[in-house]
């Protein structure tokens, strides 16, 4: 697979069903940029969709080094990361880690479906929540709207 910058898509297409019908919390999910990082492009493919669909702007990263460089430079920086925990060059909580130092308020989901939520009491920072895979695509969104509400 020929990848050269680990970003699967910058944002979601323009998309005019979203013009109608939506709560007004959906106008407030459209400015919300989410970085989603998992090296199982399936996985992380269909949570792109999934936030998309439900308004928000998703940025889709199979390197866990590439988001953190990409997070580096970003302006603004997402309000919300999810990452897979375990990946080639760092694990999932080693980025939330990396992010944190840079946005302390950085809300974070770790998911998983290799470990459990205990994995992340031998690191000094907690994501926020944890989900294990696999998720219902509505418990995800559940997961992140309320953990964006909270300040």
């Amino acid at each position: 697979m020929a990848e050269t910058t680990g970003v699967i898509d910058e944002s979601p297409q323009g998309d005019s069903s979203c013009q109608s019908g939506h709560k007004s919390s959906d106008v407030q999910a459209m400015a919300t940029v989410i970085y989603v990082v998992d090296d199982e492009p399936m996985v992380g493919e269909v949570v792109q969709i999934l936030l998309q669909m439900e308004g928000f702007e998703p940025k889709l990263f199979q390197d866990p080094a590439v988001a953190l460089m990409d997070f580096l430079s970003a302006n603004p920086r997402p309000s919300l990361l999810i990452t897979d925990f375990v990946m080639g060059s760092m694990n999932g909580m080693e980025l939330i880690d990396n992010c944190k130092r840079i946005q302390p308020d950085l809300k974070t989901i770790l998911f998983s479906g290799n470990v459990g939520e205990k994995i992340t009491s031998s690191y000094s920072v907690k994501p926020d929540r944890f989900v294990s895979k696999p998720f219902q695509p509505k418990v995800l969104i559940e997961v992140i709207r309320s953990l964006l509400k909270e300040n």
